[in-house]
């Protein structure tokens, strides 16, 4: 999906539900992205996870990431839309998005 002139894209989906780990265990509720573009030799996987889901405490991948870089993971409600979610990228810089070695 590309981006606008500003950088931002929007897509509509609903939330997703928990799904199981490979050794079991239940993950938050998350979408799963990965960042193309020119100049990116390689895709930049990421997750969005959901502020204030209760599952985050628990799930066994947001809990790999350094708990002062988890809140690059997080969408946040979106107080322009009743029921969305914000969620931004940044390459690089002090709010740097965590992107997963896979």
């Amino acid at each position: 999906m590309p981006t606008d002139a500003d950088g931002c894209c929007s897509f509509q989906t609903i939330k997703p539900g928990r799904v199981p780990s490979p050794d079991g265990t239940l993950q938050a509720p998350h979408i799963s992205v990965s960042v193309l573009g020119r100049g990116l030799l390689k895709r930049l996987p990421t997750r969005i996870y959901f502020a204030g889901d209760p599952t985050n405490a628990t799930d066994p991948i947001l809990l790999l990431v350094p708990g002062d870089r988890r809140d690059t993971l997080l969408a946040q409600p979106d107080t322009h839309r009743q029921g969305g979610w914000q969620f931004d990228i940044h390459l690089c810089g002090p709010r740097e998005t965590v992107f997963f070695d896979v």
